[in-house]
């Protein structure tokens, strides 16, 4: 169950920047760091640079340790109270004595927490930010069931979440180092910052693994959220008619490990009517974002300086069948863009059923035009259709699609649905009145690369392609994915009961082969069966090993530039 080699689908069931961060500044002592010289922040620990090389096949994934010291020293701190829960709605009113515009540090002790709920953070300075990490080891987040939510955190400006071991910056923990030092297989539950809903959908509201609104400048890292009753990650400033613009600006989100959700890895901005608040500036990168119920990736109000790279976002829209929100929200990626420059480079998008990218061009009132470019990207294991270009574009706007692999389209979405037929192309555009160009990609199969245009070269109405090659794809290998050897991805689902999308919405019979996950535990089924919850019933189902989740690529490899590192 080692090396995943990406190239392939089939059928289921029946029925670059460097990404080099900001860095902290010190402050005036006048409360001690904690050192309690046991791996606790101010501990000591590995050094701060060097390599690990992890051998995989024969074939070295070589990784370098960042250096400490990435946030400078700690000498003015504080400790949050520990308690059943972190509930501080307004952090700066609950602890007035805190010196809230120059603290180094704010740590929260380690320990298991109902709920998590900072609010009122405070406006800091992009060169001494307020960084907020764990002290004594783990802080796991929920399950709370049937309450509201389980982590919120809310307001300020230039601040950072992180469960960063760092000896010298004083952050993290030696024991939840994270996928430190290229450590990511077996990565789960060694993060300093763990939220995990335990899937629950019982409380008033859907459940967000970390839900952050009404901030700016902000980043996250180094956290790992699990069975999230919705959303991984949730990015939001709301806004209603009338309200004046407040954009979320220049976020981080980066080097997090996100699997196994209901419903999206991620959902940024606002996918209902405008008005909503843009996020200009945001980075994502060095991201697992893996095995979600429904997009794996979902980044909307996107602005000028976008950018997202080296993430692996694969394994999407496992609840194709039966998801609750309906049709076409099955995709591998969603992304939406309002106006700006923005890129897409160096990520492997791996699995989706309705389409791999879902991408709209959509703007508001007063948005400028969009200059979007999809460069190096390697797409993968499409059940129907492997990008759609939808919204709409006016003279300015220019998209650019730039020395991208797509492989792995068999269609086999008429499993769901018998009427829906192949696409007979790679992409479909709605009318753009904008230049969409195609230029040295690669692709495999037999579908054409756009409807109209034979081969790789041609131009159709405001399309031109040029340089493009259909041909064989190399299939990209990971270094320990923890995915059965020679299983085509498009076997994993999450596993359910009904087929509520299909026609008549049939139960679900599994066959022998077959491949779920179940409560984040993957599960082979071993004789035909409906309606037999894996855990319970091993006549039925095998449990298979919890997958290792090292989604590197492989040093050999020709796509050795894409994913996380």
């Amino acid at each position: 169950m080692i090396g995943l080699v990406v190239g392939m689908t089939g059928c289921g069931s029946t029925s670059k920047s460097d990404g080099a961060h900001r860095d902290g500044g010190s402050g005036g002592a006048s409360m001690n760091v904690p050192d309690d010289g046991g791996g606790n922040p101010g501990s000591g620990g590995e050094a701060g640079g060097g390599g690990a090389v992890t051998e995989d096949g024969g074939t070295a994934v070589t990784s370098t340790c960042d250096a400490f010291g990435r946030y400078g020293k700690a000498t003015k701190v504080f400790t949050l109270p520990s308690g059943a829960g972190i509930y501080y709605p307004d952090v700066q009113k609950s602890f007035p004595d805190v010196d809230w515009k120059n603290i180094d540090r704010l740590y929260v002790p380690a320990g298991k927490y109902e709920e998590f709920n900072l609010g009122n953070l405070p406006v800091r300075d992009a060169a001494h930010p307020l960084v907020i990490t764990n002290s004594g080891g783990q802080v796991q987040v929920g399950p709370n069931p049937g309450a509201n939510y389980i982590w919120s955190m809310a307001g300020g400006a230039h601040w950072i979440l992180t469960g960063r071991y760092d000896a010298d910056s004083a952050t993290g923990d030696v024991a939840f180092p994270g996928h430190r030092c290229g450590a990511y297989a077996g990565s789960r539950g060694k993060y300093g910052f763990l939220s995990d809903d335990g899937f629950d959908t019982t409380g008033a509201d859907l459940h967000m693994g970390i839900a952050v609104g009404s901030a700016t400048d902000f980043a996250i890292e180094y956290t790992e959220v699990m069975r999230s009753g919705f959303a991984g990650i949730r990015l939001l400033n709301a806004r209603k008619a009338g309200d004046p613009a407040f954009d979320m600006a220049n976020v981080e989100i980066h080097d997090n490990y996100i699997h196994d959700t209901a419903a999206e890895g991620t959902y940024f901005g606002w996918t209902g009517d405008p008005p909503a608040n843009l996020l200009p500036g945001l980075r994502v990168y060095n991201n697992r974002i893996v095995r979600t119920g429904n997009e794996a990736l979902q980044i909307q109000d996107l602005g000028d300086g976008t950018e997202i790279y080296d993430n692996v976002i694969a394994f999407a829209a496992l609840h194709f069948r039966d998801n609750g929100l309906g049709k076409y929200q099955d995709n591998n990626a969603q992304v939406q863009t309002r106006q700006g420059t923005i890129a897409l480079h160096d990520n492997v998008f791996l699995g989706g059923a309705g389409t791999v990218l879902s991408f709209w061009s959509q703007p508001e009132d007063g948005d400028g035009a969009r200059h979007v470019t999809f460069t190096h990207n390697y797409f993968g294991a499409a059940k129907s259709l492997m990008a759609y270009l939808g919204g709409d574009a006016a003279a300015g706007s220019d998209f650019h699609f730039v020395d991208n692999f797509f492989t792995g389209m068999t269609f086999s979405y008429d499993e769901l649905d018998p009427a829906v037929k192949d696409p007979g192309v790679v992409f479909q555009l709605g009318g753009y009145d904008a230049p969409v160009d195609f230029t040295s990609n690669h692709w495999d199969g037999k579908n054409a690369l756009v409807s109209g245009i034979k081969g790789g070269d041609g131009t159709v109405g405001m399309v031109t392609a040029t340089s493009n090659v259909d041909g064989t794809i190399t299939p990209l290998e990971f270094a320990a994915s923890g995915y059965p050897d020679g299983t085509p991805i498009q076997k994993l689902e999450l596993w359910g009961t009904q087929a509520t999308l299909s026609p008549g919405m049939p139960a679900i019979t599994y066959q022998p082969g077959d491949l779920v996950m179940f409560d984040a535990e993957m599960y082979q089924c071993t004789t035909a069966n409906t309606g037999k919850e894996p855990s319970s019933h091993p006549e039925s189902w095998k449990h298979l090993p919890t997958p290792a989740d090292d989604f590197r690529v492989k040093s050999a490899s020709v796509y050795k530039s894409l994913g996380v590192h």
